[in-house]
């Protein structure tokens, strides 16, 4: 188990994406902008019109992932996850319109907004993190950098 604490003050935020920003990309800024290393994205909802997303196609390791790509109106049931290192590994929950279906997965690259995204972020100032793979099962790990 690998534990991170965050002693002393956090901070919030509520950003709302709106209409043909991409969702990851848009979120990476910010973070870079206000130097933002780790935390959590502990609620998001809202509407995409471009959706891609990977998902694990066995339990074989290293890890296998199916990618695809969902196209027309998108509503997020919901969308959570984590900062490190800067980078947000996001999760979402969402139900294609044009096919009916629900798909469950990791938010990929050149996911857009269609109308509103609201998420809402915990960060930890003073935690600085970063993601290593383990090179024997090929799994991503969140360490703490030495202060």
């Amino acid at each position: 188990m690998i534990v991170i604490e965050q002693n002393g003050n956090v901070q919030y935020f509520m950003i709302a994406l709106r209409r043909g920003e991409l969702v990851l990309e848009k979120l990476r800024g910010f973070l870079k902008d206000r130097n933002i290393d780790a935390g959590l994205i502990i609620s998001g909802i809202g509407s995409m019109d471009i959706c891609n997303i990977h998902f694990i196609k066995s339990t074989t390791l290293p890890p296998e992932d199916e990618f695809i790509k969902l196209e027309g109106p998108i509503e997020i049931a919901s969308l959570q996850g984590s900062i490190a290192g800067g980078e947000p590994h996001i999760h979402v929950s969402v139900f294609n319109q044009v096919s009916g279906k629900t798909f469950i997965g990791h938010l990929e690259d050149g996911s857009r907004c269609c109308y509103r995204i609201e998420l809402g972020l915990i960060v930890f100032p003073s935690v600085k993190t970063a993601r290593i793979t383990d090179p024997n099962t090929g799994l991503i790990d969140i360490i703490e950098k030495v202060k």
